[in-house]
């Protein structure tokens, strides 16, 4: 009546797995450009074999499609992880015994609470990857003051004792980084 749409929500993924559903045909991926799939449609997902080593979550569509790193199978976050992509994630952990977890966010205070977003939400230990003071201070020229919500979570986590080195360095030199200055500049510098 009032042309109100529920936008779907999608789950974008690269890298090297193979996707077995209920109703279709095995679904052999290697790819270096993303694929997406509608959510609802993993409903019927029975079994996913990563062949890849690591998984690797990135914050940023921009930075997501920029990575081009051997041996990840990357998903796209979208900054917090929704239901669909936690579920996508407690089962390729499930099915897949072994792999590394990393993930690549803003270098801010915001960017860490995404990881311990999904620590606590999926229960695996993902660690940051290029996250940190190093490239704070490589890329400093790109660098963005802190706002007062920053400063405040940065405290915040110093006080529960997380992420220690990189608030300290945050808070001393009142800086925070976009991660798409971290993958543009490593993909201008061919480093992946």
């Amino acid at each position: 009546e009032h042309n109100i749409y529920s936008n779907p929500s999608y789950l974008y993924v690269k890298g090297a797995a193979t996707l077995r559903f209920s109703n279709l045909p095995a679904i052999e991926l290697s790819l270096e450009t993303p694929m997406a799939f509608y959510s609802n449609s993993l409903n019927n997902l029975e079994q996913i074999d990563i062949r890849a080593p690591r998984v690797m979550t990135v914050e940023n569509l921009t930075s997501f499609n920029r990575m081009q790193e051997q041996g990840y199978f990357y998903l796209f976050l979208s900054g917090y992880h929704n239901t669909a992509k936690q579920r996508f994630l407690m089962q390729i952990a499930k099915q897949n015994k072994g792999l590394q977890w990393f993930h690549f966010g803003d270098i801010d205070p915001d960017g860490f609470l995404i990881i311990e977003h999904l620590r606590n939400k999926i229960g695996i230990d993902f660690k940051p990857i290029y996250m940190e003071c190093e490239e704070l201070e490589r890329y400093a020229d790109y660098a963005k003051p802190l706002e007062a919500n920053d400063i405040i979570k940065a405290r915040n986590m110093l006080q529960q004792g997380i992420y220690q080195q990189e608030m300290e360095y945050m808070l001393s030199h009142n800086c925070k980084l976009e991660q798409e200055i971290v993958s543009w500049m490593r993909s201008v510098k061919k480093e992946f």
